[in-house]
């Protein structure tokens, strides 16, 4: 009775001092996981810095928002320009604030997925029915492979939450490149608004002359008709492009994120010349694959099925096993020993799981090797819009504008004299231009997007758009914004 007594204490006190150490080590495990919710910004925000030299930031209700909203404030009281257009979306867009909320998520997964399963306690008391005392059984347990399967399961949520971060770096990219589109676009139509304007202007004043002609009996009710039309075409498109204009400005606004007094906003009303030389086109092809963001996402992606693949395979036969400690108590005595729960595969062998994880490894795969190859054609397709959009601009602006300048000069000579003395007519802001008549007027009207092109970027915009766009980080990738085709 004395050697059982003794025993029975030996276990206790090695029960008591195992017990402390074991549960200190699983806290400490445990708690070495933190959340930190800006983990991994600082990326995004060097690698945004370094592709478009602007900054972004996260706004998460600290002192560096004011700060943020005074630069805001200060970038739209002057004349806006693409590169404050774009850097006010950068820093005031909802939409990127939402989309910064992922690293958030890609983080708390990689956080969940170090921590390890909680202990489970169970508890039963039994009454005899004939009488006498309860028994009462506890046991706690937890699962044991989880300390061996933890790793894996680090390495596959670290891998998509590095995938999380190019996503949002290439979508942040893709961002600026559309607010720039639309802030040309928007200039684009301010130019031509301005230049329809002095169309109808024209038009009005030298159909006021046809009238007092038409009076004098010197032209016919035919030629007066014709005349009139062509005022009454111009104000449709004068009225379409104000429309436009409308357009482009709300949707400028929707990219910064600005309403109400915000949107009082000024640009210059024209696009900028054609730059005296063209942009260098050679080796797009690998810088594309070099700087590609879409490329290394699905690298990544890549990566995350195969950490996958070896999760599945570690995990085929025994994906969970528990092991504890149990005590039962009878007739006033404790009784303690160990107890573990190892489940059977017989049934399930974790062929579909592992399946799944092959399959999803090998689209991946496919998927990396079909996008190289359509960067590349992009690349190329890209390369040939450009060099084609910076030909019909310079043909236009050497070839065509002269030679419409020439017409509307010998237009002007072979007006008669009483016409000629009598016709008020505007030029278009340009000290290369003469006094119109309505033919050369009419010409105007139909040959404007050549005039326009032929001192800015409006042919070559969408084409060089697109070209630094594949210079900088591959083709276009989905947006989860409005944008302009």
């Amino acid at each position: 009775m004395r050697s059982e007594s003794l025993s029975c204490g030996v276990r206790r006190v090695l029960w008591a001092r195992l017990a402390g150490p074991v549960c200190a080590l699983l806290m400490l495990v445990s708690g070495c996981a933190t959340f930190d919710q800006r983990a991994g910004f600082s990326d995004v925000r060097d690698v945004v810095e370094e592709r478009s030299g602007k900054r972004v930031v996260w706004n998460l209700g600290t002192d560096l928002d004011a700060e943020v909203a005074e630069e805001v404030r200060q970038l739209l009281a002057g004349t806006l320009s693409a590169a404050a257009a774009i850097q006010v979306a950068l820093l005031n867009s909802r939409e990127l604030q939402a989309m910064y909320a992922e690293l958030g998520v890609a983080q708390a997964d990689l956080v969940q997925a170090g921590l390890l399963a909680n202990p489970v306690f169970d508890g039963s008391v039994f009454f005899p029915i004939a009488g006498g005392p309860a028994k009462l059984d506890l046991s706690v347990a937890m699962s044991f492979l989880d300390i061996f399967y933890r790793p894996l399961r680090t390495r596959v949520a670290a891998a998509r939450f590095e995938e999380a971060k190019l996503q949002v770096t290439g979508a942040v990219l893709d961002f600026a490149a559309a607010v720039r589109k639309a802030f040309y676009h928007h200039q684009a139509n301010e130019q031509r608004l301005d230049l329809l304007e002095t169309v109808v202007q024209a038009l009005s004043v030298s159909f006021d002359v046809t009238e007092r002609l038409h009076a004098a009996g010197n032209i016919t009710d035919l030629d007066r008709a014709r005349e009139r039309a062509q005022v009454e075409e111009a104000k449709v498109q004068l009225r379409a492009a104000e429309v436009s204009g409308h357009e482009s400005w709300a949707q400028l606004n929707t990219f910064m994120g600005l309403w109400g007094e915000e949107t009082a906003w000024h640009i210059e009303r024209r696009l900028p010349d054609v730059p005296s030389e063209p942009l260098a086109t050679e080796g797009l092809e690998a810088q594309a694959l070099r700087q590609s963001l879409d490329l290394a996402s699905a690298r990544q992606q890549l990566i995350v099925g195969g950490e996958q693949v070896g999760v599945s395979r570690a995990m085929l036969f025994i994906p969970e096993s528990s092991l504890g400690a149990g005590s039962e108590r009878e007739e006033g005595e404790w009784k303690i020993g160990p107890t573990i729960e190892v489940p059977v595969p017989l049934l399930n062998q974790g062929q579909g799981r592992l399946g799944r994880a092959a399959a999803e490894f090998r689209r991946a795969e496919q998927e990396y090797y079909a996008l190289g190859v359509r960067l590349r054609s992009t690349a190329r397709l890209v390369k040939e819009r450009l060099q084609g959009a910076d030909d019909r601009v310079r043909y236009s602006r050497d070839i065509v504008l002269p030679l419409r300048e020439r017409i509307v000069r010998e237009t002007q000579l072979t007006i008669t004299p009483c016409r000629s003395a009598s016709l008020i007519s505007y030029g278009l802001g340009s000290s290369r231009f003469r006094p119109l008549s309505p033919t050369s007027t009419r010409s105007l009207i139909t040959g404007w997007p050549e005039l326009t092109s032929s001192n800015s970027l409006v042919a070559a915009s969408r084409a060089e758009r697109e070209f630094r766009r594949a210079a900088e980080h591959g083709p276009k990738r989905w947006v989860r914004t409005q944008g302009i085709n």
